[in-house]
């Protein structure tokens, strides 16, 4: 029998089987393919970044043309009035442009028309410029109120029914002043937003003029107003008669 004589050669890794130590690939660059991906991946990260940012850029750009326009002087509101502004997809400056052209010394009732149209159907949530078209629609048919107007009164109604108080109080008067061509229905609703008024803001004489009014035409304010569901009554809305004067309350 051979005797075993030990193996003495040094350990060597890359000596290693193939199978077990596979050999590093000669090329380990990437092709000309892998490295157009690449850049075309970038390139796709960076669109959807800038497609990201442009709504918001926007946004920030139709603001600043609007607080612009709405806090111009009259000159240069009359300006920009004249400017192009038919292209506009902001309804916040296309409601100031409305409100503006019928501000002017000559109030332009047409662009205001036009404006306040473009601007509820951008958003249909627009009650000021809806306001405007009930406006227009009157003053389009010599004081006669008709279903276009009606329309867009009521929208406004629906869209803000006490979220301001200014629209409030215009929409009251609105529908005092055009009191025959009121649906009972309009008529109701009127009384019951101006309601709020009597709680919030200083808003008595407002109130007293509008019963004051309301009674030369023969309007029954009071049977109106008792018909809100509220705990309070007509005689509340009264201005003070000074110090000492006591104010009747509800039975």
């Amino acid at each position: 029998m051979e005797p075993v004589v030990a193996d003495l050669t040094p350990y060597d890794p890359e000596a290693e089987p193939a199978s077990i130590n596979p050999p590093p690939s000669p090329d380990r660059q990437p092709s000309v393919e892998r490295r157009l991906l690449r850049v075309a991946g970038w390139f796709g990260l960076l669109a959807l970044g800038v497609a990201a940012i442009l709504p918001m850029l926007s946004f920030a750009w139709q603001g600043a043309a609007t607080w612009a326009l709405a806090n111009s002087a009259p000159a240069d509101a009359r300006v920009a009035l004249l400017s192009d502004w038919s292209g506009s997809n902001s309804p916040d400056y296309l409601e100031a442009v409305a409100e503006l052209s019928l501000q002017q010394p000559t109030p332009d009732e047409a662009s205001a028309y036009v404006a306040a149209r473009r601007a509820t159907e951008l958003d249909p949530s627009r009650a000021f410029a809806w306001a405007t078209l009930a406006y227009l629609e009157i003053r389009q048919t010599g004081g006669k109120v008709n279903a276009a107007a009606l329309d867009a009164l009521t929208k406004s109604m629906d869209a803000c029914p006490l979220c301001d108080q200014d629209l409030i109080r215009w929409r009251f008067n609105y529908v005092l002043a055009n009191w025959a061509g009121m649906p009972e229905e309009i008529r109701a609703r009127a009384f019951e937003q101006a309601d709020l008024l009597r709680w919030v803001g200083p808003n008595e004489e407002f109130l007293a003029e509008m019963r004051y009014k309301a009674g030369l035409n023969h309007i029954p304010f009071d049977d109106y107003r008792s018909q809100v569901k509220t705990p309070a009554r007509t005689w509340d809305i009264a201005p003070d008669a000074g110090p000492g004067s006591v104010r009747q309350s509800p039975a």
